[in-house]
């Protein structure tokens, strides 16, 4: 399972607890970069983040008879990445919320100038880009619980990334693009069509261009990007594990 930008595992909220209640092993990389200071992304290219899932993929590979991918966010970018890579076909690919198109509605008419922005040499290190409301959150409950540990500096999700981060999620989504003809695997893409990140348009350009005919779409109407934490996180798990569980377990 392979958390967002600036996340960590409780971007999955009880995602991973449900799998394991019905029988799967569970694995929840941090991401190079993750879980000390927002400034370490810097030091961290695409690359950084491949080398690291291919290696604990094809560990578990060898302990496992299947293994699947799940991903939120850019860990589901990640996720396909990995399974166009690797040349999955046995194990499964779970994407949730994934951002192949940055056009949700809290979009900024002004984020093209970012691309001018990447081309001025040492200035994309420089740039933070803060982590503003609603956090992914359209439960306003649940959006207050999260602005606390923020302000706390909790460590549940950076404050703000800076924005050569954002230029590595910029070439993934690319990359993606290009490779969505070779995933094969069986695939379940989970999204909202309230997604404030990246709207609807995304999974249903999955669904459309992926190398596989099986694919599994859930189409959610109350919940912003962070679905796993949102009003329909039960929805969301209930179909991830009915997903793994319809032959056999996730690895």
């Amino acid at each position: 399972m392979i958390h967002g930008l600036g996340g960590t595992r409780h971007d999955f909220g009880s995602l991973d607890r449900k799998l394991e209640e019905a029988g799967s092993d569970v694995y929840l990389p941090s991401l190079p970069g993750h879980g000390s200071s927002p400034d370490k992304l810097n030091d961290v290219s695409l690359g950084d983040y491949m080398r690291l899932l291919s290696q604990t993929y094809r560990e578990l590979s060898t302990r496992y008879e299947r293994v699947d991918v799940a991903g939120i966010s850019m860990g589901a970018l990640l996720a396909l990445m990995l399974c166009a890579r690797e040349g999955i076909t046995r194990g499964r690919l779970i994407l949730l919320s994934p951002p192949l198109f940055l056009d949700g509605w809290s979009a900024s008419p002004m984020q093209w100038a970012r691309y001018v922005l990447y081309c001025v040499p040492g200035l994309r290190n420089l740039i933070r880009v803060p982590e503003n409301e609603p956090f992914g959150i359209k439960n306003t409950r649940i959006r207050n619980l999260i602005r606390r540990h923020m302000k706390k500096g909790s460590g549940v999700h950076y404050p703000y990334v800076p924005l050569s981060a954002i230029a590595q999620v910029d070439w993934l989504r690319f990359a993606v693009k290009r490779a969505l003809h070779r995933v094969s695997c069986e695939t379940l893409v989970v999204h909202s069509e309230e997604d404030e990140v990246t709207s609807i348009r995304s999974a249903e350009f999955l669904c459309d261009n992926l190398g596989t005919r099986d694919v599994t779409f859930v189409r959610l109407t109350d919940s912003y990007h962070m679905i796993t934490l949102d009003n329909e996180r039960d929805t969301v798990a209930a179909r991830t594990v009915d997903f793994v569980r319809r032959e056999g377990m996730l690895a």
